[in-house]
């Protein structure tokens, strides 16, 4: 049989089309379409003590239906300080020394992170301070704010990096997952920053 160029096309273009949707944390479940998209980990800002262990979970959005999953088993886990708290593939999170560490879940095309305390006793958080206040930009320009929380027992640590950034007008500035910030017209906003059902913020005027 004779195998026309355009047929070697078109098997070409539908195996490059087909690699995007390996790639990312799809075809785990149901149909071999499903594409899980926006994963999320918990719990949010655990505390353990040194010697102790605490298990972290992903759960990822369908594409298509908006179901979900447990996408734990597929999640690449990494501590950003090894030397505070461990975690194994599995999601296993053990404390080592005294410290806070920002445990992520990569999802190969999606990460998402939150905060992990090793303390000599259980501790929360009461509040978080997002800096720098009241700050000015310029449309197109850009502000990096920081997120820092006091826990119950006094202690403080960036949180930066896992806590959920929000903008109170998206068409006045924007904010990134990292709580950078963009202007882009006239006026004022109100940036927050969240970890679990704790919040704290502060207000952008761009000009």
């Amino acid at each position: 049989m004779r195998i026309r160029p355009s047929d070697v096309a078109k098997a070409l273009g539908f195996v490059l089309l087909l690699v995007p949707l390996e790639g990312c944390c799809g075809k785990y479940f149901r149909g071999s379409n499903d594409i899980v998209t926006f994963p999320t980990i918990s719990p949010l800002n655990a505390s353990i003590q040194p010697g102790t262990t605490q298990q972290f979970s992903a759960t990822g959005t369908f594409a298509t239906g908006g179901g979900t999953g447990d996408v734990t088993t597929q999640t690449t886990w990494t501590s950003s300080d090894p030397a505070i708290a461990t975690i194994n593939n599995a999601g296993l999170a053990t404390g080592i020394a005294f410290g806070t560490v920002t445990i992520s879940g990569n999802c190969q095309c999606y990460i998402t992170r939150t905060s992990l305390s090793v303390s000599s006793q259980a501790v929360t958080i009461t509040s978080i301070a997002t800096t720098p206040a009241n700050a000015t930009i310029a449309i197109g320009g850009t502000q990096q704010f920081v997120a820092t929380a006091t826990y119950s027992d006094g202690a403080s640590s960036v949180i930066t990096s896992s806590a959920i950034w929000t903008s109170s007008d998206s068409t006045i500035a924007t904010v990134s997952s990292g709580g950078l910030v963009t202007g882009l017209t006239s006026g004022n906003v109100t940036i927050t920053a969240s970890s679990g059902n704790i919040t704290g913020f502060t207000t952008l005027t761009v000009q």
